[in-house]
């Protein structure tokens, strides 16, 4: 008989699920925010029951033996309705326990006062996927199990990742009772090294930078102050500040006492942006607050080489989203091969505690060391697309089954914005190629034109270069194969003129390595882009404008592309103009 491995994210934030067969195959991944189309989806349950439904009819046997699987440990769920009884999860008590609070979570505002909304999100996530295999298809073959937060974003990143062997290293804001842990990987199995315990984290304090650049982590804008950082120079007061807070001691390190810790927040709140302050007064600040993450994550990961476990890194949690720092670390550190997931922030956990759950039942097998294809999301329906084709009358709406990426191409090379939605979508917050609006790289002003245009977003904010993997040596300094866009790397002197539009203001790019055995479809339009313009890439940014998550149903993706200054779009083999 058939079985399936669920995985079900239940952080309040970037809930997702995530599904595995009885041959330890991904059937689906993707986060809830998708199909809500509401940013980070918080405190929502990750099975959403209209997305249940049909992932069950389209990727399952509804009637076979389920496993659901969720990322925190009973240990967690058990503190959590402590806190319950405590009444502590009730929100409108907790303005009067902050100040406890604040002992155990740096900033309450960062942490977002969160307690309560955790309690929600373990409570609900779940139901739904039971209830509808119950209710609907009379279907009572239901398990579960829990795995600690962090060994779920250690087995999403590993059991994903193309090492058979590997030192693993998860950081993010907070997980179950510390925010670093480090792991030994060898041949499917994972083996904790050694944990942080305690309020320490290197997320919190980048969290908690961010708000005072004027930006907000509750929206995940940690991506703002790395883009505003290159602007930036070192703040010599600033950086002794945040070095003031950090004592490394091997692979851990501990704050100061509480009072020195709201001495620290009072002089840099004292520092923050000022309202209605443009953004590029923080420059100093976030440069200096990247440097010194970068800084301490240096240090770490060379006291984590010298234990002599591997020469390979993988990286999880939601610090590995921290692209300019990780195109630094084979750099900067003495391991020689990194990987990062496509989803290494807590949505991927739905697919980690999936994957655990299948090999906890099958212990004898082992992952492939292969390159895991992002591609897991859902597809634009069908009958959505026969549809439009039916009722659409768009009079510039054409079929190019076999020719579509060459048209797309031309598009591109005269300079047209484009909207380009290839069958299944990425799992992750990166915009692979299959969820992307394109662009022709060579024009310098190109890059200000999406921002106006399209995203409607801040002019300091850069945008990926999708490269063919065979041209990468040509114009990066030391390239590294980036098949996930998960690392920024520094362009060669002789591609500043060819690609201005891509290039950062430090001269680097947050890239994509396009191979056509991962996406066929991707790979012969950027190949078709150079046929015409000599150029191996193109400009890639998320099919989305700024506040929303990527578009998800044909519907969306129309939405998008009349409201904003997209000039064509092409779905499957569709090509739509204006």
């Amino acid at each position: 008989m058939n079985k399936y491995y669920v995985g079900i994210a239940t952080t309040f934030h970037d809930p997702a699920l995530a599904m595995v067969d009885s041959n330890g195959e991904v059937l689906f991944a993707e986060a809830t925010e998708r199909y809500l189309q509401e940013k980070r989806a918080y405190n929502c349950p990750a099975d959403v029951r209209e997305m249940v439904r049909r992932i069950l009819k389209k990727y399952c046997d509804p009637h076979a033996e389920f496993v659901i699987a969720k990322p925190w440990s009973r240990g967690m769920h058990r503190l959590m309705e402590f806190q319950h009884l405590l009444g502590l999860t009730n929100h409108e008590r907790l303005p009067r326990c902050t100040e406890k609070l604040t002992r155990f979570l740096v900033d309450e505002h960062v942490m977002f006062s969160s307690l309560w909304l955790q309690y929600i999100s373990f409570n609900l996530s779940g139901g739904n996927l039971a209830d509808i295999l119950c209710t609907t298809f009379g279907n009572n073959k239901i398990s579960y199990v829990r795995f600690p937060h962090h060994v779920a974003h250690a087995a999403s990143a590993c059991l994903t990742s193309p090492f058979q062997e590997a030192a693993c290293m998860v950081v993010d804001g907070q997980g179950e009772w510390g925010a670093i842990t480090y792991f030994d990987y060898r041949d499917g199995k994972l083996k904790k090294v050694a944990q942080m315990r305690g309020p320490e984290s290197l997320g919190i304090l980048y969290a908690i930078c961010t708000e005072l650049c004027g930006f907000s982590p509750e929206k995940g804008e940690e991506w703002k102050l790395m883009g505003l950082a290159p602007y930036g120079k070192l703040d010599p007061e600033i950086h002794n500040d945040l070095k003031s807070l950090v004592k490394i001691n091997g692979l851990t390190f501990k704050y100061p006492p509480l009072r020195q810790l709201n001495e620290w927040r009072a002089r840099m709140k004292k520092r923050a942006r000022k309202k209605d302050a443009p953004a590029l007064d923080m420059a100093d600040f976030a440069f200096t607050t990247q440097f010194f993450y970068a800084e301490v994550m240096t240090t770490l990961l060379n006291n984590f080489h010298a234990l002599g476990l591997s020469d390979n890194l993988i990286l999880g949690g939601g610090c590995a989203l921290n692209s300019s720092f990780n195109g630094q670390i084979v750099e900067k550190t003495k391991f020689k091969r990194l990987h990062v997931p496509s989803a290494p922030s807590d949505d991927g956990n739905a697919l980690g505690c999936a994957l655990l759950a299948y090999y906890q039942d099958h212990p004898d097998r082992k992952p492939k060391a292969v390159v895991q294809s992002p591609y897991l999301g859902s597809s634009i329906e069908e009958h959505s697309l026969a549809n439009l084709t039916r009722f659409g009358r768009i009079q510039k709406m054409r079929h190019l089954p076999q020719t579509v990426h060459l048209e797309a191409a031309r598009l591109l090379s005269e300079g047209k914005l484009l909207g380009w939605v290839q069958g299944r979508a990425e799992f992750g917050p990166r915009a692979l190629g299959n969820r992307s609006i394109l662009a022709d790289p060579r024009p310098a002003d190109m890059k200000d034109r999406i921002n106006a245009l399209v995203k409607f977003r801040e002019e300091f904010r850069p945008f990926a270069p999708s490269i063919l993997d065979e041209f990468g040596p040509e114009y990066f300094e030391n390239y590294q194969l980036s098949p996930y866009m998960e690392r920024t790397l520094t362009f060669k002197e002789s591609a500043r003129e060819k690609v201005p539009a891509i290039i950062h203001v430090n001269r680097t790019g947050r890239l994509q390595s396009v191979r056509r055995e991962w996406n066929p479809r991707y790979y012969d339009l950027i190949r078709a882009f150079h046929d015409l313009t000599g150029v191996p890439m193109l400009l890639n940014t998320s099919f989305n404008i700024m506040g929303k998550p990527i578009i998800h149903s044909l519907e969306d993706a129309l939405g998008l592309f009349y409201t904003t200054g997209l000039d064509a779009l092409v779905i499957e083999d569709y090509l739509i103009e204006k």
